[in-house]
């Protein structure tokens, strides 16, 4: 596998069946058996990652919050998450902060590193937001920072929801550098990214990707990057359950080229995470991520 750009992360722990409940988290095996399945990819090694330590955590999460959280207790700190909260649950978000921990440290290596699930951007240090209980992101940020201390972080978060947990995280860190581009009129509360774009329901491909283009542009000039992570929510897509941007399967593809194409430019590495995706039909989600990591896999 060295002579991919693209290194695939995943472990069964991402993958919870949550009858009834908005957020799919059945959709990390149903990725797995589509990448298994793809003739391209299906000879590929997937590496597992490790479950992410209690030193680790603590890098951006209080001792108060992880104490509720691993005694599993519906308190002020872990209730906002809109999930059960269990201990395969929380061992599934665990292992999904060591996939992206693994992924940043395989950009040692590679081109881009891919955790198969993560992007958990809503949770802060001292609670749980919006089905997110530890902030995989942030973790794998400040995790690099212990052996790179001069490393300049970019988060580039298109996700359908302002990444609101980096955001408030890293607000008065000038090593990294938060972009999210969501719909402006959803949740989160929205906290200070450096740059954010609030987008108007029923933005179309056209106007979205245009957007997109011009940040990246600013941010060049902004900030002296020197990894990328990349947050690739499938929800800005045009049939999802929870937006109302009206971007297609398509746009998002190009949308997910853009994002390599700025790394390349820049010669620097991309993490890349999947975040949220809430298609009316589930399959469209499970496509969209696919269709992230051909664009990052593709030669």
């Amino acid at each position: 596998m060295a002579s991919n750009a693209l290194a695939l992360i995943y472990h069964s722990s991402y993958n919870l069946e949550l009858p009834g409940h908005v957020f799919p988290a059945h959709k990390y095996s149903h990725l797995y058996n589509r990448v298994k399945r793809d003739p391209v990819f299906a000879s590929w090694d997937i590496l597992l990652p490790k479950k992410a330590d209690d030193a680790e955590l603590e890098l951006v999460h209080t001792k108060e919050y992880l104490d509720d959280l691993f005694g599993y207790e519906h308190t002020a700190r872990t209730m906002y998450s809109e999930l059960p909260l269990n201990r395969s649950i929380v061992e599934s978000f665990m292992y999904g902060v060591g996939g992206t921990i693994y992924a940043s440290e395989l950009c040692d290596k590679h081109q881009f590193g891919f955790n198969m699930g993560g992007g958990y951007h809503h949770s802060f240090p001292d609670k749980a937001e919006g089905f997110c209980y530890l902030n995989d992101v942030a973790i794998a940020i400040r995790k690099q920072r212990e052996t790179k201390p001069n490393q300049n972080a970019l988060i580039i978060d298109l996700d359908l929801h302002q990444g609101n947990g980096n955001s408030y995280i890293f607000q008065h860190d000038d090593k990294v550098y938060t972009f999210s581009m969501h719909q402006g009129n959803l949740y989160p509360k929205k906290e200070i990214s450096n740059l954010d774009v609030n987008l108007e329901p029923n933005t179309k491909d056209d106007e979205y990707l245009s957007i997109l283009d011009t940040s990246l542009k600013q941010i060049r000039k902004d900030f002296d990057a020197n990894i990328i992570y990349y947050v690739a929510g499938a929800d800005p897509y045009e049939d999802d359950s929870l937006g109302e941007l009206k971007v297609s399967m398509n746009g998002l593809k190009e949308r997910d080229r853009m994002v390599r194409k700025f790394a390349e430019s820049l010669n620097i590495p991309c993490v890349v995470t999947l975040a949220g995706g809430y298609a009316r039909d589930f399959r469209d989600t499970v496509e969209i991520h696919f269709n992230t990591i051909t664009a990052f896999g593709e030669k």
